[in-house]
């Protein structure tokens, strides 16, 4: 599953920052909506850290109140929300229905009914906003029909998850590495279509469809789990499909759908995931980049160097001395 570190969200933007509870309120509200918040317990000291970048009809936001909270909005209304815990535990009640929100389930909250949260201290969490309006207009390219009637909650680990998470992180990196100003209006635009796509492919099924993408989830499902377990080894494309016990061409095709991604890039992928583990974790006067790096199958260090600020948006050396 793609890890998102909770220092790399927005990095770079202003960090609105107070211990105020009051002050708080009134910066989530100004943001989002009318809200009430209150710390869960008499010993949750608030400690917010907000950062925030909208572009068109999406945005991007990094929350962490650093304290057990209960929020209870008035409503959406005209945009969605993808609550995603980079670590610990949050969990949100609409009506009778409860959702368990950790790195791995992501919450969705409705647009036209009353629901409340939790979360807990040390869940920092990254937040996908995207217009109500805009979510209309690429379910009717999607699907045919702008109704949009969402769950409450997205398993990330899922194939289709996945690819939304994906889809959020190619959006994020381009929202910080230029002002929305110059960057092209249709690269703009088709990385946001392509995030909205994601959602709801992730969030619902067409109908008609629903035995032959579940199949599919489970051979990506499947084909992710065997690279993570032999990243650092030597795989080909048709080892990789033999394994699977599918043909290369349903191999490709089924990435290609969910993910977008071939099977070498998808272990190219984790490979980077696990050097980035490796590297912020190792000691710089034991470890090396090209030591780390080797390990995790990157034999030509100048290729590594460029995936991975490509990746990350900085070099393996910076990660290193962290």
């Amino acid at each position: 599953m793609v890890r998102i570190l909770a220092r790399d969200v927005l990095r770079g933007q202003p960090t609105v920052a107070t211990k105020d509870v009051d002050e708080a309120h009134a910066k989530i509200a100004e943001l989002f909506c009318s809200h009430e918040l209150a710390p869960r317990t008499r010993a949750s000291l608030m400690d917010m850290k907000l950062r925030s970048l909208h572009r068109g009809d999406v945005g991007i936001e990094f929350l962490d109140y650093g304290a057990d909270v209960r929020i209870e909005p008035e409503g959406l209304q005209d945009f969605h929300l993808v609550q995603i815990p980079l670590a610990g535990h949050a969990s949100m009640q609409v009506g009778t229905n409860t959702v368990e929100s950790s790195p791995s389930v992501a919450t969705v909250p409705p647009v036209d009914r009353p629901f409340s949260m939790s979360w807990d201290s040390g869940s920092p969490h990254l937040i996908v906003y995207v217009r109500h309006s805009a979510m209309e207009r690429v379910a009717e390219q999607l699907y045919g029909d702008s109704a949009v009637d969402l769950g409450y909650g997205m398993d990330l680990s899922s194939g289709s998850g996945r690819a939304f998470l994906r889809s959020v992180v190619e959006l994020h990196d381009d929202m910080i590495s230029q002002p929305a100003s110059s960057a092209p209006a249709f690269v703009q635009g088709l990385l946001a279509d392509s995030m909205m796509s994601r959602l709801l492919m992730a969030m619902e099924l067409p109908s008609g469809e629903t035995q032959d993408a579940e199949s599919e989830s489970r051979l990506v499902r499947e084909c992710r789990e065997l690279l993570e377990r032999h990243a650092f080894e030597e795989l080909t494309v048709p080892d990789i499909a033999e394994c699977l016990g599918v043909s290369v061409r349903t191999l490709q095709t089924a990435l290609r759908a969910e993910t977008g991604a071939t099977p070498s890039d998808m272990l190219r992928s984790i490979r980077l995931d696990r050097a980035r583990e490796m590297l912020l974790e190792a000691n710089p006067r034991e470890q090396s980049v090209t030591a780390i790096a080797e390990l995790c199958g990157f034999t030509h260090q100048g290729r590594f160097s460029a995936l991975y600020v490509k990746a990350f948006g900085e070099l393996p050396s910076v990660s290193l001395r962290r």
